[in-house]
């Protein structure tokens, strides 16, 4: 008779528990859009869309720099007396002055495309510190290619003091590491 009875209780707290554990891994649609947008299928439509917007910034780029190149031939072809010409130098000389601010490059669309697929962009960016260290402060450090290499698959954070220690990670392909290396020497 106990026994009926302590199988009956313990039943009935079962099925509660497991009624309760259904509905509070069920009970957020947001939680799972939000994860699924950066760890499920939407990080390859997320992969997609900056693709496109690196692309469009590819076309718009040589659109922007014509009108830059013709503005800065015609005071040389006007030089034609020597008085004109070291005003035309002075002008050279000023605007890169203007231009103290390094110049940010584009991130190409194939580095773009690995950053997204090995959550890179979680932790870095190309300018400003996240998590880790920007990819442009990487670049200060120069370190070759291999040395990239290495330290993505074995991460050394007494190179980086101040920042929380990378997590390795040695399923990230060497030939996609070397391509995105060779980007950040490039930087």
């Amino acid at each position: 008779m106990f026994k009926k009875m302590a199988l009956k209780k313990f039943t009935s707290l079962a099925i509660i528990a497991i009624a309760a554990s259904i509905w509070t891994s069920c009970s957020s649609q947001e939680d799972k859009a939000k994860y699924d947008t950066f760890y499920g299928s939407g990080s390859k439509a997320r992969e997609e869309a900056a693709l496109t917007v690196l692309q469009e910034e590819k076309r718009n780029a040589p659109a922007q720099e014509a009108p830059a190149a013709a503005a800065t031939s015609t005071p040389t072809a006007a030089a034609d007396t020597t008085k004109a010409a070291p005003a035309a130098e002075g002008a050279a000389t000023a605007e890169p002055a203007a231009d103290a601010k390094p110049k940010r490059k584009p991130v190409p669309a194939e580095v773009s495309a690995l950053l997204n697929k090995h959550a890179c962009l979680a932790c870095h960016n190309p300018y400003e510190k996240i998590i880790g260290p920007a990819y442009a402060e990487v670049a200060k450090k120069k370190y070759s290619t291999d040395q990239i290499v290495e330290l993505v698959h074995n991460p050394k954070p007494e190179h980086w003091p101040g920042f929380p220690p990378m997590a390795p990670m040695a399923h990230v392909p060497k030939a996609d590491i070397v391509v995105i290396a060779t980007w950040i020497n490039s930087l």
